[in-house]
């Protein structure tokens, strides 16, 4: 379909949701009378008085029984939960056995347009943690969720048999399996293994990090890849993913100014957002309150009317701007691709990692992965902190046989740190008993690598 067509589609869509949240959950329609709407928006600008939804304004104030449809328990199939890195409560997705169902399409799609899985025989080993489980039509599924022995097991022994592997994990579990797999033997060449990354944003130089320990060629591979994929608990998995043209164009971003400059990219590397397809037939996006660059909050209204808990304009705590076709074929002259067939969105990240002053999330990390000795020496997990009276510090966990290079690690991701930003930042690195948020790192759940000030 055209690209236009879709997108005009998608919002059509979107008012249609509207009267069926209304009818269906009793908390959409306290939120619609509390602003003053109807049940039914006449055109945009109605459409941007509704009431924006977020996890506390829905799941945090309101029980479940209001926000659902009434589904009898036998009809339920399927229920995914928030990751819980937002505060103590979690957000839900129920899913309905007739949605169920059909929800192979939108894993295969981002698989098909990345991978060929309909040409290849693929084995997708999927390492994400808290229950997330895939299902597909297209390819084999291992789902072992934080196991790296019988990930790495799996892939050594069931992996020859097919033409193609892909592991699908998060950034700092990925640094366990890859040391597991180095002793298990496992060939990563050999069984042509790609990754996709979830839960976090991808920097550039993690990507080429993890790259480099599994031989791959991000610039002339055509078979091989570290892509990323984007999914909210509430919502539903890969809403957004990284395509070949996607991640060429972010390269090029990193490389050339003028391409990151276009992207609104102020602050160097460590500013260039993920860039994203999405299928607007699934759901329609819009960007909140941009600022002058076209970057404000992701809010998304999924289409499917048969949704369980519906959540029309559900905002996902990240920053992003909407690419127009114009941008995305513009991009896709000056990395030397093509324009993808979907529409995309660039992300920065969630906007409590952004803090005024602060180093942000993504910034340490391009640091971190760029000197890929250093990298070595650590598992990946960080604080920001902000003490009062005292330096901004950023504090790293160092692996268990690393404790001998701490006082070499600290000064040099010190100096990193301040070429980096300029400013009197203090990097500490410690060992990995003695990283007070130790007992986080478990693999089961995200890390939270900055905690905000008072305020």
């Amino acid at each position: 379909m055209d690209r236009q067509k879709m997108l005009a589609q998608s919002r059509r869509r979107a008012m249609g949701m509207i009267p069926l949240a209304a009818q269906h959950s009793a908390a959409y329609r306290v939120l619609l009378r509390e602003h003053g709407c109807g049940h039914t928006p006449a055109g945009s600008a109605e459409w941007a008085q509704l009431p924006v939804l977020t996890k506390q304004n829905t799941f945090g104030r309101f029980a479940l029984n209001e926000l659902a449809r009434d589904v009898p328990a036998q009809e339920l199939a399927d229920v995914l939960t928030s990751s819980g890195r937002g505060g103590r409560s979690f957000g839900f997705r129920l899913t309905a056995r007739d949605q169920h169902e059909d929800g192979w399409f939108d894993i295969d799609l981002g698989l098909q347009d990345v991978f060929d899985v309909d040409r290849r025989s693929t084995l997708l080993v999927n390492c994400l943690p808290m229950g997330v489980v895939f299902r597909s039509k297209a390819v084999a599924v291992a789902n072992v969720s934080v196991r790296q022995d019988m990930a790495c097991s799996i892939l050594r022994d069931v992996g020859p048999k097919f033409q193609q592997t892909v592991l699908c994990t998060d950034p700092l579990f990925i640094r366990a399996l890859l040391e597991e797999a180095e002793v298990a033997g496992v060939d990563w060449k050999a069984l042509n293994t790609s990754v996709i990354i979830g839960e976090e944003i991808l920097v550039e130089a993690q990507r080429d990090y993890i790259a480099s320990r599994m031989g791959i060629d991000l610039d002339v591979d055509d078979s091989r890849l570290i892509g990323s994929s984007f999914g909210v608990g509430e919502l539903g998995l890969n809403l957004l993913f990284e395509t070949r043209d996607t991640i060429r164009m972010r390269r090029a971003a990193v490389r050339d100014a003028r391409v990151a400059q276009a992207l609104g990219c102020r602050d160097g590397i460590a500013s260039i957002p993920s860039l994203f397809c999405y299928n607007p037939l699934r759901s329609f996006i819009e960007v909140l309150n941009p600022d002058e660059d076209g970057y404000g909050e992701m809010c998304v209204t999924m289409l499917d009317q048969q949704a369980v808990i519906p959540l029309p304009r559900y905002t996902t705590g990240d920053m992003a701007r909407l690419l127009s076709e114009e941008e995305a074929r513009a991009l896709a002259i000056q990395s030397g691709g093509a324009p993808p067939w979907l529409p995309m969105i660039a992300v920065k990240g969630r906007i409590k990692d952004q803090l005024a002053g602060l180093p942000s999330v993504e910034g340490v990390k391009e640091c971190l992965y760029r000197d890929h000795a250093v990298a070595d020496r650590l598992t990946g997990a960080f604080k920001i902190l902000v003490d009062e009276g005292g330096p901004m510090r950023v504090v790293f966990q160092a692996r268990p046989d690393t404790e001998s290079d701490l006082a070499f690690l600290s000064n040099r991701l010190t100096v990193m740190l301040r070429e980096r930003w300029q400013t009197p930042l203090q990097a500490e690195a410690l060992a990995a008993t003695a990283f007070p948020w130790r007992p986080l790192l478990d693999h089961e759940r995200k890390f939270a690598y900055m905690d905000a000030p008072a305020g």
